[in-house]
């Protein structure tokens, strides 16, 4: 048995909604920056010299993670798109492009300030894994003929 069979066993809408849920968490984040409940100085690596700085990020970061969350709804079969071949392949290609990235974002949690490593890691970690099992659903029909 391959990695993409044992994958698969995971249920697909419950990995979109543990995506979702992620996605949610991360827009709380930003949001107690932008409206000052969290010290910026906690999330972007430490690395943001100003407040304005860290809501101009936290409000990309959100208006990202709110395609994301989109995107996960479809790729979930939330919202249910029924595909063409074409389509299908080309949605799949799009999530599996994706995953580096969240891997790289993982990566930067645990090189970030305390609360991103005790914290926001656990939850890119989770986005990873939800990600990478919603990437590997097959969702385009047989070829014909």
């Amino acid at each position: 048995m391959n990695i993409f069979n044992k994958v698969s066993v995971f249920d697909l809408k419950k990995a979109g909604l543990i995506n979702l849920a992620v996605g949610g968490i991360n827009v709380l984040i930003h949001i107690s920056v932008i409206a000052g409940l969290l010290p910026y100085m906690w999330v972007n690596g430490g690395r943001t010299d100003s407040y304005e700085m860290a809501c101009s990020i936290s409000a990309s970061s959100i208006v990202v993670t709110l395609i994301g969350m989109f995107i996960t709804l479809v790729g979930a079969k939330i919202i249910p798109v029924k595909f063409n071949r074409f389509w299908g392949i080309a949605f799949t290609v799009l999530l599996m492009a994706m995953l580096p990235l969240a891997f790289v974002g993982g990566v930067q949690q645990f090189l970030g300030t305390l609360f991103e490593k005790c914290f926001c890691s656990i939850l890119t970690i989770a986005g990873f894994l939800t990600s990478f099992r919603i990437a590997f659903e097959k969702r385009w029909p047989p070829k014909k003929g």
